[in-house]
């Protein structure tokens, strides 16, 4: 308010794909640019890869999409807020659990043959596939594959980003001390199943930047230059929110 900065959320939606978010933020620009001034995206966690996929979707746009980007009311800069733009290791680790569950599952179910009858074992079977084929199930698939490592590579073996917008990014290392106890079973279990401490509970540390890490090309080079870093922060992922997570949060967090 002190220098005159006007704040529009784009109403992107919580596990919902990079594509569907993207447009969402291309309806908040529209709204920006009619306001005749620059603008800069903010982006978090999730956020941040809805954010570079929009910049991406408009340069391979349309003339009138480009010049969203280039125009006299463009875009500045990019903010990047814990990103999870390279994804993170809760993607791979949490498939292969999904595949051992539905391997116990079926060894299971394969034994309750012999007790239930035909017509039973029929209608559960029709409930689980209207639940798999549902649109709340299918969005929400679409929205957590972008924390798997072949839709990361996929994303950024496409993307294009442009070469003269400043990034900056905020990045955190959680402490015990500060961590919300809601985050505690999730922060060891990211330790446990990466080997590595240097994260904020969602995303690590070498992971929460401005650029491709595990995927080299052109935009990658490009996108590393403009990258302007920051430092590490003793912070947890949840730190940004407060009305959002406060029905999680306990005594021990107000001490």
């Amino acid at each position: 308010k002190e220098r005159g900065v006007v704040t529009i959320r784009a109403d992107t939606g919580t596990a919902r794909s990079i594509d569907y978010n993207a447009n969402k933020i291309e309806e908040a620009v529209n709204t920006a640019i009619e306001l005749k001034r620059p603008y800069g995206l903010v982006g978090y966690s999730q956020g941040c890869a809805n954010e570079m996929n929009f910049e991406s979707m408009m340069i391979s746009g349309t003339p009138d999409q480009q010049k969203v980007l280039t125009g006299e009311y463009g875009l500045v800069c990019r903010q990047l807020l814990f990103s999870a733009a390279n994804g993170s290791m809760h993607g791979p680790a949490t498939e292969a659990k999904v595949h051992q569950l539905i391997t116990m599952i079926e060894e299971f179910l394969k034994y309750q043959q012999g007790y239930f009858s035909r017509a039973f074992i029929s209608t559960t079977i029709d409930v689980l596939n209207s639940g798999l084929d549902s649109s709340a199930f299918q969005k929400f698939l679409g929205g957590t594959k972008s924390f798997l490592p072949y839709a990361s590579r996929t994303f950024w073996r496409e993307a294009q980003h442009l070469p003269h917008i400043p990034t900056c990014v905020i990045r955190g290392v959680l402490e015990p001390h500060t961590t919300p106890e809601s985050l505690d079973m999730l922060s060891n279990t990211l330790t446990k199943q990466s080997g590595s401490a240097l994260h904020d509970s969602q995303v690590h540390v070498y992971d929460a930047v401005g650029h491709p890490v595990y995927f080299k090309n052109r935009n990658g080079r490009i996108l590393k230059n403009t990258d302007m870093g920051g430092a590490v922060q003793r912070t947890h992922h949840w730190s940004p929110l407060c009305e959002e997570v406060e029905y999680v949060s306990t005594d021990r967090d107000a001490e």
